[in-house]
């Protein structure tokens, strides 16, 4: 990629963002009474602006697997898996929640939990991250030394305790950002992470092009998270109050037991959502970091679509931690509405991935094309997991909000446990029984779909309980099959064209097809214009 393409991608990325934000400030009035065009700005400009971080990433994505081999990069992916996802979730503690959700109801006690809880977080980093690093490298030796697997290189070991020291500042950014979310105001970290993104998308493409490799991409993230810390104090210190460190052991003991299952719950999360892979480096054998990048890469395509539901879901957090405390009708009429947009949203994105699974793998390995073949079906199948996520991801913060938090760690330790028992039966069985190893990349895909399927079943009665029914089979019946009608749309005119016209074709005809099922199907009426006008700021009309 030559360097005048990337230069005028950052350029433009940081141009669509200082205008997005000129004609923000010019034109968006906030309604104080309409909590659905207050949910909407949240979402709409969270959502928007991280699609700009994710675009970026998708560029270095696309350099990066077109560049270095699939091995190489697996080494990367693995390290920056067990980092950001476990050790971050574990330092974390959950308490980025618990932050929004108390200063949200309590303004006042913001400084005072701000400190106890930046306190607590950089303790956990420095008390966490570096046994459970040292057992991870430890325990694919020990597999290494029994044969069954291939030890860590040094490359990856090197790369895990570099991105080790990125916990740190982010520990600090994560604080000031609980702030934002619970004053409301997530266009302003989301505006930040564009323009720290920018500025890693040029670190990283840099390293990539003068051959550093995986280590010089670890030694970017660090460079880029201190960065970010420093934005969020200068603007911290402004906004809100100076940071300081507090270790208040009455807080802080009144905070522990609380965030204890919110951590537990994201870590047994991260473990049925992501722990595969790492079975899958445990018995790879001589392919061992071939075949985690193979099932990686699925993954970092969706990571797209996985902006959304969290846009949404930390976007309407504060009124259901506020509609929490009062009737039970109103929480559930919030629930039902947000799970309805989220629904008709994962269909057709599912849908099109699982289309077009072949074309975005080409695009991205396009030389390595061959070495990624399995990666082609494991995203047509891991594509279907994107409904019920959406689903359970909202439907854990109604759970929090109504402070059933450590009801809920029973649904996430079965579900983690359905997930590691299955693909600890799948995947050394397709690997070191049947000699097909990508065989166990497809059934880990296939057994993450189960897991979230299991997850709402523990889920739901849960809700139940509460007054707060989900009827996701009563929201989803329209969307899925309006998205099983475009898919036949799109697969038609690709089989009839072949590529990439037959692919470009799917394309265009995905939205109409869709928005034409989903119309003839009944599921655009006059409840959901309704709901459009009062979040576009107007008048819903009479009727409706």
């Amino acid at each position: 990629m030559r360097i005048y393409v990337i230069v005028a991608i950052l350029i433009g990325v940081l141009v669509a963002a200082g205008v997005g934000a000129l004609l923000w400030r010019r034109f968006y009035r906030d309604e104080p009474g309409n909590a659905a065009r207050r949910i909407f700005k949240n979402s709409a400009v969270t959502f928007g602006l991280r699609l700009l971080v994710r675009g970026l990433d998708t560029v270095v994505l696309f350099v990066l697997v077109g560049l270095l081999a699939p091995a190489e990069v697996g080494t990367y992916s693995l390290a920056a898996l067990l980092v950001a996802q476990y050790l971050g979730t574990f330092s974390e503690f959950g308490l980025g929640v618990l932050l929004t959700r108390e200063v949200a109801r309590d303004p006042d006690a913001a400084p005072r939990l701000f400190g106890a809880t930046l306190s607590l977080r950089l303790l956990l980093v420095i008390a966490g991250a570096v046994p459970v690093a040292l057992l991870v490298i430890s325990a694919y030796a020990l597999l290494g030394g029994l044969g069954l697997g291939e030890p860590l290189s040094a490359g990856g070991q090197q790369a895990i305790w570099v991105l080790i020291l990125t916990l740190i500042p982010s520990a600090y950014s994560g604080a000031v950002t609980a702030l934002y979310n619970a004053a409301e105001r997530m266009e302003v970290p989301a505006l930040i992470e564009v323009v720290t993104a920018a500025i890693s998308f040029l670190a990283r493409i840099s390293v990539l092009l003068l051959g550093w490799g995986v280590l010089g991409l670890a030694w970017s993230a660090v460079g880029v998270s201190s960065l970010t810390a420093g934005i969020f104090f200068l603007l911290q210190t402004r906004t809100f109050f100076r940071p300081s460190l507090a270790w208040d052991r009455a807080t802080i003991g009144a905070l522990v037991p609380q965030a204890f299952p919110l951590m537990l719950n994201n870590l047994l999360s991260a473990v049925f959502f992501r722990f595969d892979m790492f079975i899958v480096r445990g018995f790879g054998g001589t392919q061992a970091d071939a075949l985690v990048q193979q099932y990686a890469l699925p993954y970092q395509l969706l990571n797209i679509a996985l902006v959304l539901p969290p846009a949404i879901t930390f976007a309407v957090f504060p009124l259901l931690a506020r509609r929490a405390a009062g009737e039970r009708a109103a929480l559930a009429d919030a629930q039902r509405r947000t799970l309805q947009v989220l629904m008709l949203i994962a269909f057709p994105l599912a849908m099109g991935m699982c289309a077009l699974s072949s074309d975005l793998v080409w695009i991205f390995a396009r030389r390595n094309f061959a070495a990624y073949l399995p990666s082609v079906t494991v995203l047509a199948i891991l594509a279907w997991f994107l409904p019920l996520s959406f689903a359970n991801g909202l439907l854990q913060y109604v759970l929090i909000a109504v402070n059933r938090q450590a009801a809920i760690t029973r649904a996430f330790l079965i579900g983690a446990a359905f997930n590691l028992a299955a693909n600890l039966l799948a995947i050394p069985a397709a690997t070191l029984l049947l000699g097909r190893p990508e065989w166990g990349l497809y059934a880990a895909a296939a057994i993450t779909i189960l897991s979230e399927f299991v997850l709402y079943m523990v889920f739901r009665p849960l809700l139940v309980s509460e007054g707060l029914a989900p009827g996701v089979a009563r929201l989803a019946w329209r969307p899925l099959l309006a998205a099983l009608s475009m898919g036949a749309a799109m697969l038609a005119l690709r089989w009839a064209l072949g590529t990439p016209s037959g692919s470009a074709a799917a394309i265009v005809v995905a939205a109409p097809s869709y928005v034409l099922a989903l119309w003839l199907l009944g599921g655009v009426e006059n409840e959901e214009l309704a709901l459009v006008r009062r979040m576009m700021g107007r008048k819903s009309e009479p009727g409706d």
